[in-house]
This record gives C-alpha cells, structure tokens and sequence, in this order.
C-alpha cells in the first residue's frame, strides 16, 4: 500500500536487494506502468512493464510490508530472514547484534518507519543464538520475545532458536557452491505426525537439527541438506533409536568406528552447479525443460522441499541458455526472472546465462 501526501503524491519506501526488477502501480484495481520511468519491457503477456536497476545492495533485505507494521514482536522466520523488530520512535539508531557476529554493533542497522517501529533483517543458519539490541549506544534486551537468559551483568540477553535452513524464495537460476542432498524414508504403517531425524557426521550427530517430516501425508518423509565436497556418513532416528537408511546401500564404519550410511559429495570442475526454482506448495508436478536438455518435458522432474519450493540443480557449462518450466502440465515462463529470449518461430522463452 502506497500512501498519499498532502500535494496527493503517492508514495512507499521499500528496500531492495541489488537487481533488476519489474513492477507496476495499481490505482483503484487498475494496473498501470509508471509514466515517469522509460524503462519498460514486455512481459509473458505482452503487456509493458515498469523495470529498476538496483545497483547497490544494502545492509539488509526487507519486506515490502515492513514499512507498515505499527507494533514490534518477537523475532519472525520468513522468506527474507530473520526479520527483528523493536519499537522506540524517539530513538536515534537501532542496531542488532549478537553471538550470530561475534556481537558487532555495527554490522546490522535497523530502519524506522513511520509508526515508530524500527525493522531490519539478518540471513542466519539453524543454532541456538544469543542477541540484544543497541539503543542510542544502550544495550536492551527483546522484550517483545520471552526467551532470554541472565547475561551475567546483572541484565537479560535474548535467545533465539533456529530448528532450520531459512529457504531462499524462488528465484533466478543462480550458480552455487554446495549440493542439495534429498533424504527420504517411506512407511506405510508409521503415523503422519511422527517426526524422524537425520542424524549424521555433517551435524555431529544431533537428533534435533535435520528434521524429516510427512507434510504431504503420502508416507513419505523428506528433508533437504546442504552440503559441499566430502563423504558423509548418516543413519536415521526415531523415539531414541537409530537406524539403516534401508534405500542406500553403502555401509561401513565412520572414523569413529561408528557403523553406518555414506555417500560422496563431489562438485564439478569446468561445470557449474545452478539452482532452478520454483514456489508452488499446491503444484502436483513441476518440470524444467531447456536448451541444456534439448527441451525434453520428461527430462528434469524438480523435487519439492519441506518448505513447498521446487528444484533442481543442473550440472551446466558457461554459455546462454533459454528454459521455461511445466507446471502441472502447463508451460509457463520463470515468473520472477523478467529477462526473455525469442527462439526461431517467434515464442518466447525465460532466459539466463552461466557465467
């Protein structure tokens, strides 16, 4: 929601990340490009679009909801991050810190809005962190969060527990330096609201870090891992007990003299790995076709993570490449990636290039 000024400008204020972006303007449920912008391209549609060039990145990712939030809460966990908020409108500066960096003071800022409320995001892994805000150069814990502990100063210190990965939002095809690893167990006989663990030497073994889940009721559990170059060994969990992955054959005894699952880890050399991915918690299937697969609608089945994201990682030397994905039979263009290409009989098709 934009809001309007006393000379009737409408306005809205909205941090971005460094990018290329889209957008239009939408008066009285009427979608209209911004007429002070001659950088417009066309999308799937034909319709023009308004585009910005974000060439800065700032200190943090928001929201575009942020500016409009009147009241602080406990930390939230969503697709931006983690998002912190503290309100005090006649403070000067509000930053974040804690065990997350080393408590610098001077790393994450946060930003007022116009209820007084100060916002800022942190990108944070899973773990148990302690953190405090400082005010005008004060240190002040979360009150907003019930969580805390005694900071051994005669004050509090804010506690914050992560139980998992916080998931990209879907996105360009981007090149990355780790594997997405699928673990998955299937049972008939075993209730849906059981949760089993992925227990292994890639998180010293704790039961409460991978966390395998049955969202879609179909007596399958899954969870993804990230991991980079290196064997791995594993074993799965349940009410106290470990036990054999029963799909993955490979068996013998960890440095530890542990026996138990393994498997390799190993990126490629002149190839990239990229991320293709897509949101979509309700979509039955999802397919990537490309020049990287001669457009074969069977080729590349995306997996779904435990967070409805669907992907695929694709093993891809430097060039340019032209894709679209299938939706539950349909094609459809990447619908956050505003770049296309025109093949030879006129269709158009989302477009990205490896570097």
């Amino acid at each position: 929601p934009m809001e309007k000024n006393k000379n009737s400008v409408w306005s809205v204020t909205i941090p971005l990340k460094k990018g290329v972006y889209s957008y239009k303007f939408s008066i009285d449920g009427v979608w209209v490009i911004d007429n002070k912008n001659t950088e417009v391209v066309k999308d799937r549609t034909g319709d023009r679009r308004s585009v910005i060039n974000v060439k800065k990145e700032p200190k943090y990712y928001a929201e575009a909801f942020y500016f409009g939030l009147k009241d602080a809460s406990t930390p939230v966990i969503d697709r931006g991050g983690v998002r912190f908020t503290y309100k005090n409108k006649f403070a000067k500066s509000v930053s974040i810190s804690g065990t997350f960096n080393n408590w610098e003071k001077d790393q994450f800022y946060l930003k007022k809005n116009q209820h007084g409320v100060w916002v800022g995001y942190v990108q944070m892994q899973k773990g148990e962190y302690y953190y405090k805000f400082n005010v005008d150069g004060l240190w002040k814990y979360d009150i907003n969060n019930p969580l805390k502990a005694n900071d051994g100063q005669g004050d509090f210190k804010s506690v914050l527990k992560i139980d998992r990965d916080i998931e990209d939002r879907a996105g360009k095809p981007i090149v990355i330096n780790y594997e997405i690893k699928r673990f998955t167990f299937y049972s008939k006989d075993l209730p849906s609201k059981y949760s089993i663990s992925v227990v292994g030497s890639f998180n010293n073994w704790r039961t409460n870090i991978n966390i395998m889940t049955d969202n879609d009721f179909n007596k399958e559990w899954f969870t993804t891992v990230r991991l980079k170059n290196g064997k791995y060994f594993y074993k799965f969990y349940l009410s106290g007990k470990e036990f054999f992955d029963p799909i993955n054959k490979r068996r013998e005894k960890d440095p530890n003299d542990k026996k138990a699952n393994y498997f390799d880890i190993k990126l490629p050399n002149e190839k990239r790995n990229v991320k293709f991915s897509y949101k979509s918690p309700s979509a039955k299937s999802v397919y990537l076709v490309g020049d990287f697969n001669n457009w074969n609608p069977e080729a590349d089945r995306m997996e779904k993570d435990q967070y409805g994201l669907w992907y695929i990682v694709k093993k891809l030397k430097p060039k340019k490449y032209g894709y679209q994905y299938i939706v539950d039979r349909k094609w459809i263009l990447d619908p956050v990636n505003p770049f296309t290409v025109y093949d030879n009989s006129g269709a158009a098709n989302s477009f990205f290039e490896v570097k």
